[in-house]
């Protein structure tokens, strides 16, 4: 029973199954330990942090498949390239949105 935890096709997903979960927290943690005061900077806060953990997800969940003997390629990638393409949308509009909002506070504080 043992012996057949510590085979090559199962101990080699295996450790690459725990280093997708340890990345995904890692990038989680900011999220969770440092939320922001004000609710549409926390919005994309918690977003920005999700989006790198759902990456480091998607693309560890792939290399543990191919390691496991599954062929992935084809659609794995293409859910991986969909989640990153929209991941610097996310960041490109929040950007503009956080940087369009600052900039209209500031005309309203010299106008008063």
């Amino acid at each position: 029973m043992i012996e057949q935890l510590f085979h090559p096709q199962v101990l080699a997903p295996g450790i690459m199954f725990l280093i997708t979960i340890v990345f995904g927290a890692i990038f989680w943690w900011p999220a969770m330990r440092f939320p922001r005061k004000n609710k549409l900077v926390n919005f994309y806060w918690v977003g920005f942090w999700a989006f790198l953990a759902a990456i480091a997800a998607m693309s560890g969940a792939q290399a543990t498949l191919m390691l496991a003997g599954v062929n992935v390629d084809s659609t794995a990638n293409a859910l991986l390239n969909a989640l990153t393409l929209t991941f610097v949308i996310f960041v490109v509009f929040a950007w503009f949105r956080l940087a369009l909002l600052g900039a209209g506070k500031l005309v309203s504080k010299i106008q008063h």
